[in-house]
């Protein structure tokens, strides 16, 4: 009897220790997310109990394409971070913020601070609310579902919100590059340059908490040579997105995987924005204040 008492009791403490690390919510906010293990980092991804993150490089024509598949556990693992408060025009680099969000991968978000419009909410909080007309806009629920509106209509707008939604991240970037597992066809005339040999920058979703993050090299790359939107979107397609959504590109396309540029611009050319799009893990590891 004594020795089943104390398996119980053995049994119990290994439940209530596994309970206790099990991965939880973050906040909707702006807290950084709990820092990761340095030694679950590998040359090809990140894993523990609440991320799985694999990291790949591959090339498409004269183009390569950086590319992290992303599996949370937990919709809030999905955040956005930005170079300072709402209502100032301060910036930062991507590498900056993503290291001070704990991001286990980040890539850069909408740049909303060089614009005057735009539905703009980030976790939870709403900054504005004037959709910008001709723009596609990306909405993030709080189950980490994505919606694009097309044109930021508003009209489709409001029928998406009618379903009670919450609202955690609104971007307006675009083009829309997936819609409901179709294609899109580039619009002939878009407020950026969709048709140009460019570097670019993406995020898709593969399903419930599954997404894809792009970023294809150009310009000062020594050998890749950028690409068109609708270049983008069919890869994105091709990854198994049924949304997927194009975001800042240009000198602002830049891929962070822990503390590691993966993308081919270097730190020094790096380009200050105001926002960046993040994962991050749910578990606490104890290290988030290790440094100070």
């Amino acid at each position: 009897m004594r020795k089943l008492v104390a398996l119980l009791t053995a049994l119990l403490l290994l439940c209530s220790a596994a309970l206790a690390e099990a991965p939880a919510s973050l906040p909707i906010d702006f807290s950084p997310g709990h820092a990761a293990d340095p030694a679950l980092f590998s040359e090809n991804g990140y894993q523990d109990e609440s991320i799985t993150a694999t990291m790949e490089r591959v090339w498409v024509g004269d183009a390569r394409y950086n590319v992290a598949r992303v599996k949370i556990a937990d919709a809030s693992q999905l955040r956005t971070a930005l170079a300072a408060p709402f209502g100032t025009k301060k910036t930062n680099k991507i590498s900056t913020i993503a290291k001070n969000n704990n991001a286990v991968v980040a890539i850069g978000g909408d740049y909303f601070g060089n614009e005057e419009g735009g539905f703009v909410v980030r976790q939870g909080e709403t900054h504005r609310k004037k959709p910008r007309k001709g723009y596609d806009m990306l909405i993030i629920d709080e189950k980490g579902d994505f919606h694009i509106i097309k044109g930021s209509g508003a009209e489709e707008l409001k029928a998406v919100m009618d379903t009670g939604i919450q609202l955690v991240n609104v971007f307006n970037f675009g083009p829309a590059l997936v819609v409901d597992s179709v294609l899109q066809e580039m619009p002939e005339d878009y407020n950026y340059n969709i048709f140009g040999t460019e570097p670019r920058c993406a995020i898709g979703q593969t399903g419930p908490l599954e997404y894809v993050l792009v970023v294809v090299d150009g310009r000062d790359a020594a050998d890749s040579k950028g690409c068109r939107v609708s270049e983008l979107a069919q890869f994105m397609l091709e990854q198994g997105c049924v949304q997927a959504y194009n975001l800042d590109g240009g000198n602002s396309a830049l891929m962070v995987f822990g503390e590691e540029n993966y993308s081919q611009k270097s730190f020094k050319a790096e380009r200050s924005v105001s926002d960046i799009i993040y994962f991050a893990t749910a578990v606490d590891f104890g290290l988030d204040n290790a440094e100070e």
